[in-house]
């Protein structure tokens, strides 16, 4: 599996992990874990923290990760760090410093500038040195999920939920009793979303922008069922700094509230979609929209015809400008568009198709939309860049204006696309 960081200060962040990684390989890999932590192949053989098969590549390309499965990834504004599994073997990613600790259910979630991990029952923050860091809470039960949004923690274990403050004083947390289980968190800058075992999704946090989808713009302290996705089962939630999204079990996109940049696929008044980009303004003269038979959808298809790939398009909603959509509504991206995957950042947002397409739309100041410009969209266009090397994208996470995506190859070509370009 690949892994390809787009957007805010990315680079620069994995020539550090790079440097950091040659300094330390040695150190690294002979850490073992503690064991006492349930992470043992045998009672005397203790497992390794490793980290290996790192290297830095073309600017698409950065890591290639050997592994089975993603366990979490998360980044913030300065650090990205990622934990993958093949096997037993736990692999630990990080442009902080990796020291010894076990890796087996850890967790990771972020605020605005920090970073908070989870092993097993012990809650650490991140200081500028190291990846623990600071010990800040202990549970009586093993941490299922965690998540965190600009200065709230929040920790679920089993029917309990926790919040804590975490901005300069750390406070006690709070205990918020469940009736349910909960399978999934995302936090925004205020707000959080919580999936319960169930396909039933709760909101609470702040609510300045209506974000919770609770038809109000108010804060709540404690989960309150998002009442229009009552009756649907979600798989996949995604907070953004001020907007929401959830993914059904049919594959279907809900989206609500702010729309400020496009990010949630819909027209909005900063962005006129009639009037594309320049760099892009033949590929739409050129490409082939829907016939008048299908005028009843209320989307339209457009291919971009110049593109490297020739498949790339847009879905383009045929509706007016949208500053916030105030209730959870679907996104129409045609019917034989299936998507199992979503990732909101700051103020935009990433979907992954069934088919291992990823989509993006929003703001793109420092290119995290992955269109190798920083053109701002308020629709969703697939990336070229994947589909051209006929790449299939298995999962996408957001930062606040970042995004990395994993992927596999299927094959490879030996030419630099942008060589090749019409």
């Amino acid at each position: 599996m690949w892994v390809t960081l787009f957007g805010f200060n990315g680079f620069a962040v994995l020539k550090r992990l790079k440097k950091q990684l040659n300094n330390d390989r040695d150190k690294i890999n002979n850490l073992l874990l503690s064991s006492n932590h349930g992470c043992m192949k045998s009672a005397d053989k203790p497992c390794k923290l490793s980290v290996s098969n790192l290297k830095m590549l073309a600017p698409e390309e950065i890591l290639e990760l050997k592994c089975d499965a993603v366990q979490a990834c998360k980044a913030t504004l300065q650090d990205i760090v990622i934990v993958t599994t093949k096997g037993d073997e736990y692999s630990l990613f990080s442009s902080l410093n990796s020291e010894k600790g076990i890796v087996k259910d850890l967790h990771i979630c972020t605020g605005r500038d920090k970073l908070v991990t989870v092993f097993d029952k012990n809650v650490y923050q991140s200081d500028k040195d190291t990846l623990s860091g600071k010990l800040i809470y202990s549970a009586d039960n093993q941490i299922l999920h965690a998540g965190g949004t600009d200065d709230t923690l929040i920790l679920a274990e089993e029917r309990r939920l926790l919040t804590m403050k975490v901005t300069r004083d750390i406070s006690p947390p709070l205990e918020i009793p469940m009736e349910f289980r909960v399978t999934g968190i995302s936090c925004g800058k205020e707000h959080t979303l919580i999936l319960t075992d169930c396909g039933t999704v709760y909101s609470f946090g702040g609510g300045s922008r209506g974000q919770l989808g609770l038809s109000h713009v108010e804060n709540r302290a404690c989960p309150c069922p998002v009442g229009d996705l009552t009756g649907v089962r979600m798989t996949c939630v995604a907070a953004g700094g001020w907007h929401s999204m959830a993914l059904s079990d049919l594959g279907d996109l809900y989206v609500w509230r702010w729309n400020e940049s496009g990010q949630l696929g819909l027209p909005c008044r900063n962005i006129s979609t009639l009037t594309p980009p320049p760099t892009e303004k033949d590929n739409y003269l050129s490409s082939s929209p829907e016939t008048a038979e299908k005028s009843a959808a209320w989307f339209t298809r457009v291919y971009m015809g110049h593109t490297l790939s020739k498949q790339c398009q847009a879905h383009i909603q045929r509706v007016g400008p949208v500053q916030v959509q105030p209730e959870p509504t679907v996104l129409d991206l045609g019917e034989d568009v299936r998507l199992v995957k979503v990732a909101c950042g700051s103020r935009h947002s990433a979907v992954v198709t069934e088919d291992g397409h990823l989509l993006t739309t929003g703001r793109n100041d420092y290119g995290q939309l992955c269109h190798n410009d920083t053109h701002t969209r308020d629709y969703f266009q697939s990336v070229d860049y994947f589909l051209w090397h006929q790449m299939m994208v298995k999962d996408v996470f957001s930062g606040l204006w970042s995004t990395i995506v994993f992927y596999d190859k299927l094959c490879s070509h030996s030419a630099d696309p942008r060589s090749q370009a019409s």
